[in-house]
C-alpha cells in the first residue's frame, strides 16, 4: 500500500510568533479564540503582522465545538476583506474555524459537507493559513481535518490533504497562559491521539516515530504541569509534543478513543480532552489484543510489566489519570451514565460510522461497543 507523509512548515520555540513578520503577508484575516484575545495575543500577532506592513482584520466568531452555521461571520468578513493569509490563534476549535472559513472563502461553490478527500480544492489559489496553537492537545495545527457539527447536532469531519496549514508556529508562551487543569485535558487528548496513531491499521514507520516520541514527552511530563504551571520550558516540551502526537494520527489516523468521544461529546456535555481521557484506559484493554505489539513497544517508556497484559496496560493509564486528576468513570465525571445507555441506539451508529472507527486495531460489534461504554460509565 502507498501512503504520503503531510505536514505544514513548523517554528518551535520562544519568538516563533515573529515568524508571522517574515511570510510576506499583505491582507490576514485574524481568526481568534475570544477567550485568547482578552489575554492579548491577537495584539501579539498584529504587532507582528504590521511590522511587515500588513493589513489586518480580526474576527472573534469562534465558538467550542464549531457548527457549519458558525462559519458564516468568518466566511462572510473574509469575502469582504480579501485576504492572502489566514492566521488561526487558539485551540482545535479555532484552528477548525480558520479551515472552514478558508474553506467557505476559497470556495464558495462547495458545500462543506459533501467535501471528500480526493476534491480538488484549490485554497491556495485564494489565500494561505497559519497556525498558532495555544493549547497544547488538538493537533490541529499539524493536520489536514477539520471538525463540525450539523444543525441536528451530528459530528461532521472535513479531511483533505490541502487543509493542512502552511505554517504552524509553536510559541510556548501561548500555552503557558493555560490554566493547569487545561493543560492536563489538552494533554490527555493529544495522549490519546499519539497511542491511537501508534495501533492504528494505518500506520507508518514515520508516524510510529513521533507517536513514541509524544508518548514519552507526555507521560513523563504531563504530571508536572499540575505542579510547575509557569514552566515555560515544560509547557514547551508538551505543546511539541502535542503537536507530533498530531502529526502521527493525522497521517496513521484515531481509533476508537475519538470515535466514541466525538460522538458522546454532545451526550456528557464533558470537554473534549476529559472524556477521551475517561474513556482512553478502557479502549487500550478493549484493543490489546490486537495491539499488542505497538503497546509492548512502548515498555522502555512505561515500564516492562506495564505492557504484559491488557489488564497491566489500561491500569497504568488509570494510574495516571489519578495523578492528574482525571475521573476513573464518566459517572464520577458527572455524566448522566441512564440516560447515556437509553440512547445507545442512537449513538452507536455514529461510532461505527466514523473513519476513525476502522482504523481501530479491533473492530468492536455494536454489542461489544454498548459492553465498553458501560464498563466506562461506572
Amino acid at each position: 500500500m502507498m501512503g504520503f507523509f503531510t505536514a505544514p512548515r513548523i517554528c518551535i520555540g520562544p519568538g516563533a510568533i515573529e515568524q508571522l513578520s517574515s511570510l510576506g503577508v499583505r491582507r490576514a484575516l485574524v481568526v481568534v479564540d475570544p477567550a485568547v484575545a482578552e489575554l492579548g495575543t491577537d495584539r501579539r500577532v498584529r504587532e507582528e503582522l504590521l511590522k511587515d506592513g500588513a493589513e489586518v482584520q480580526v474576527s472573534r466568531s469562534v465558538r467550542i465545538g464549531p457548527t457549519l452555521d458558525s462559519l458564516d461571520a468568518g466566511a462572510q468578513l473574509a469575502a469582504e476583506f480579501l485576504p492572502d493569509w489566514i492566521v488561526a490563534v487558539g485551540g482545535g476549535s479555532t484552528i477548525d474555524t480558520a479551515k472552514g472559513i478558508w474553506l467557505r472563502y476559497a470556495r464558495p461553490d462547495l458545500g462543506l459537507a459533501g467535501l471528500t478527500p480526493l476534491t480538488d480544492l484549490r485554497l491556495r489559489d485564494r489565500a494561505r493559513l497559519v497556525a498558532l496553537p495555544t493549547t497544547s492537545g488538538s493537533g490541529s495545527e499539524a493536520t489536514w481535518t477539520a471538525q463540525f457539527w450539523n444543525g441536528a447536532g451530528r459530528p461532521v469531519e472535513i479531511a483533505s490533504r490541502e487543509l493542512i496549514p502552511d505554517w504552524a508556529l509553536l510559541d510556548p508562551t501561548l500555552p503557558a497562559t493555560m490554566p493547569p487543569t487545561v493543560a492536563v485535558d489538552s494533554g490527555m487528548d493529544a495522549l490519546a491521539h499519539a497511542l491511537e496513531a501508534l495501533a492504528s491499521a494505518w500506520t507508518t514507520p514515520f508516524s510510529d516515530g513521533l507517536a513514541r516520541e509524544a508518548v514519552r514527552t507526555l507521560t513523563r511530563r504531563l504530571p508536572d504541569a499540575l505542579d510547575h504551571p509557569d514552566d515555560v520550558d515544560l509547557r514547551g516540551s508538551l505543546h511539541s509534543a502535542a503537536t507530533m502526537a498530531g502529526l502521527a494520527v493525522s497521517n496513521a489516523q484515531s481509533g476508537l478513543v475519538h470515535a466514541l468521544a466525538h460522538a458522546l461529546g454532545p451526550r456528557t456535555r464533558l470537554a473534549h480532552g476529559r472524556l477521551v481521557a475517561i474513556l482512553l484506559p478502557w479502549v487500550l484493554e478493549f484493543n490489546f489484543p490486537a495491539a499488542r505489539e505497538a503497546y509492548s513497544s512502548l515498555g522502555g517508556v512505561l515500564g516492562a510489566t506495564s505492557t504484559q497484559n491488557a489488564g497491566a496496560f489500561a491500569d497504568w493509564f488509570r494510574r495516571l489519570n489519578s495523578r492528574v486528576g482525571v475521573p476513573a468513570t464518566l459517572a464520577a465525571g458527572g455524566v448522566d451514565v441512564q440516560n447515556l445507555r437509553e440512547e445507545m441506539t442512537q449513538w452507536v451508529p455514529y461510532v461505527r460510522g466514523a473513519t476513525s472507527f476502522g482504523a481501530n486495531p479491533r473492530i468492536p460489534s455494536p454489542q461489544e461497543l454498548e459492553s465498553l461504554v458501560v464498563r466506562a460509565s461506572g
